[in-house]
């Protein structure tokens, strides 16, 4: 006898209260109606033109924050490096579709960030549609559907995971993860193995877009007891297995990542805060998206954690505490007679639970935003029931309604242009926590890269007077340093570098460098003979080593290390000066002009050699060869600075008369001291 395919089954939607019953066969009503129907057709439309207007202002944002290791600056990315891309860590995190997505983008448009909101954007247009279909197929009811997914597409909460490109991950593993979820709910409904195996697929690409995805198998239990009607018991986590080794395998990656980036938070908040002091900024961190799920104002990009001025966590913590109690007191109140609200609170706590600080402390803040987007769907689907329950009891629900909707869009409009640069992401954070250091980095980066130094340098530097323990703020100080000639300070700041920062060759070229500049040949030499050890085919590595060896009198060995740089790069002029410039040292004079002659036959445009040669005639006592070679460095430069050394050549041959009308020539091109010569001794020009 042929084996009959099993036959789908209806969620069940049958309450244990009469009140449930009487919505439901309110629901039922509703779906007969021209309203509902003309909706249930314009649905995806309807979101996709509340998403793209709230998030207008996205169009004029910049990259911000970790748009630069994500993308930027991530040579995977930049060169399309498939295995790294998909075998390495990135930023702390192994997310290799979030990665490979990113790098496709940028193998489109390079640094054009339109790209990247686009299709931010689209997801969260499909996100919200998911959402929407999965409730109703929850739920049963359009309406409630309906509210849930509106207000999952415009919540301002949303605007972190949508509005930042480098936050890819969590639109795209949401979407995998609901994906998911649907088709499991679909293999349940038809007991078709393949929509199992469909939903193992997804949930794998949703792990590999970003480790948060590893809640998935509690979701599926909670969504079979209170939505399947399924008891809970052993058989029921027996076609969980593939879901859960999925899930230790990523936990286990997610936290090696973390790791390896040195992003380790559990041991640094564990020796700040007791104990009991963690677990009320666990119960704050709770209630902080209830909170705001209700009350969406002053969102940040940044919340640090709390100071304890008195000794002790502020008031609010423990406050938290209280609302803890209450809140999922209610819950469990209410849940009794209606699963639905259960099943809103679980989902919550259990897509939030990783990031909840408690009991494994993860990244710098406290809470984020972005933390919100796939937790926030159970609270929005409480709001989801309360307004259809005043739908049916009131016409004036769906005007309520858009007004809501229409004050929810102003501020995620408004939410959306604080990510427009680095300024105005955390201006606002700095005015709401003053002083702290993260905040104040990141608005150092801001004027860094915006080649503000002075101000970079005053953020930074009171960054990390306050006790922010960063590598790469120390190195950027003592660069700043190093540029302004202080070379003593410089060297301080590098070597603290060190002791945040695994010492990496760019580390070692700076802390070489701080020693060339003060004097300390044999340090510096030290510091580039390690940077060239570990990049032995990096030609700038080469050259400065080669300048250390020169400072030591090592003219042999200097000079094979800067024939080592040329081969590996003939157009590093610089190797070429400094080859010759042994040469003077040793007082062979006419073999470094016969290799600066050389070097201006490769390139008559280094401009150097022709005043080092000019430098060595003189010298040598041959003025007029001196300034022949001066003139042909002044036809190519328009700085006036080789005019202006042929007339102090002139002034000490005596002939002040051609000293003078080089010195004019000089000033005319804007040489500085050649116009202070000739307005000292009232000379016009």
């Amino acid at each position: 006898m042929a084996k009959q395919k099993p036959q789908a089954k209806p969620i069940a939607k049958k309450e244990s209260t009469q009140s449930v019953a009487v919505e439901q066969s309110a629901n039922n009503q509703q779906t007969s109606t021209s309203l509902e129907q003309n909706l249930v057709r314009w649905t995806p439309a309807i979101f996709a033109a509340l998403i793209f207007v709230s998030y207008s202002p996205v169009w004029q944002n910049t990259f911000v924050w970790d748009d630069k290791p994500y993308i930027i600056l991530n040579e995977f990315v930049k060169n399309f490096d498939l295995k790294g891309l998909l075998t390495e860590y990135h930023v702390g995190n192994y997310h290799p579709l979030t990665m490979l997505s990113l790098a496709i983008e940028y193998a489109l448009v390079k640094e054009q960030t339109w790209l990247y909101h686009l299709d931010n954007l689209i997801l969260h247009t499909l996100n919200s549609w998911l959402v929407f279909k999965l409730i109703q197929k929850l739920n049963g009811s359009f309406w409630v559907a309906f509210f849930t997914g509106a207000l999952f597409a415009i919540h301002p909460l949303h605007v972190e995971s949508v509005a930042w490109a480098a936050e890819r991950k969590d639109v795209l593993y949401t979407i995998f993860l609901l994906l998911s979820l649907w088709y499991y709910i679909k293999f349940d409904e038809t007991q078709d193995k393949k929509w199992y195996a469909v939903s193992i697929l997804l949930f794998l690409a949703s792990c590999l877009s970003k480790g948060m995805a590893v809640v998935l198998p509690a979701l599926l239990i909670i969504t079979d007891y209170c939505f399947l009607k399924k008891p809970i018991n052993a058989k029921l986590f027996i076609n969980k297995v593939p879901y859960f080794v999925l899930t230790f395998f990523f936990a286990y990656m997610a936290t090696h990542a973390q790791k390896d980036a040195g992003a380790d938070a559990t041991s640094v908040i564990s020796q700040a805060y007791t104990l009991g002091e963690r677990i009320l900024m666990s119960c704050y961190a709770f209630c902080f998206y209830w909170v705001k799920t209700l009350i969406p104002f002053k969102l940040y990009a940044f919340y640090p954690y709390p100071g304890k001025p008195n000794g002790s966590l502020p008031a609010i913590y423990s406050g938290a505490f209280l609302g803890v109690i209450l809140l999922v007191g209610a819950i469990l109140w209410f849940g009794r007679k209606d699963k639905r609200i259960w099943w809103a609170g679980a989902f919550f706590l259990i897509a939030v639970s990783t990031v909840l600080q408690f009991p494994f402390p993860v990244g710098s803040a406290i809470v984020a935003d972005r933390y919100y987007y796939l937790s926030s769907i159970g609270p929005l689907f409480l709001l989801g029931l309360a307004f259809n329950r005043f739908y049916q009891k009131s016409k004036a629900a769906l005007p309520v309604f858009a007004i809501v909707a229409l004050g929810l869009c102003a501020l995620s409009f408004k939410q959306t242009g604080t990510w427009k640069n680095g300024l105005t992401l955390f201006t606002p954070a700095d005015k709401e926590f003053p002083n702290d250091a993260m905040i104040l980095s990141n608005l150092g980066w801001y004027y860094l890269e915006n080649k503000e130094f002075p101000t970079s340098k005053s953020y930074l530097m009171r960054a990390d007077d306050g006790g922010f323990k960063n590598g790469d703020v120390c190195r950027t100080i003592g660069s700043m340093f190093l540029d302004e000639g202080d070379s003593k300070t410089a060297l301080k700041y590098f070597e603290r570098a060190t002791q945040y920062l695994p010492k990496t060759n760019r580390t070692n070229w700076l802390l070489g460098t701080a020693h060339y500049r003060l004097g300390n040949m044999a340090e510096a030499e030290k510091y580039y003979r390690e940077a060239v050890a570990n990049e032995p085919k990096n030609a700038e590595y080469l050259n400065v080593w080669g300048l250390s060896l020169t400072g030591l009198n090592r003219f042999e060995e200097s000079r094979k290390v800067f024939d080592d740089a040329i081969k590996l790069n003939p157009q590093l002029w610089d190797a070429y000066l400094n080859h010759s410039y042994t040469y003077r040292l040793e007082k062979k004079f006419d073999q470094e002009i016969k290799e600066l002659d050389a070097l201006l036959t490769k390139n008559p445009d280094y401009l150097t050699a022709y005043r080092n040669i000019g430098v060595t005639y003189v010298d040598l006592k041959q003025d007029d060869k001196a300034v022949s070679y001066w003139k042909k460095g002044a036809e190519r430069d328009k700085t006036g600075e080789y005019e202006y050394n042929i007339g102090i050549n002139y002034v000490a041959r005596g002939d002040i008369k051609t000293a003078t009308e080089w010195y004019i020539k000089s000033a005319k091109e804007g040489n500085a001291n050649a116009k202070g010569i000739l307005e000292k001794n009232g000379v016009k020009y």
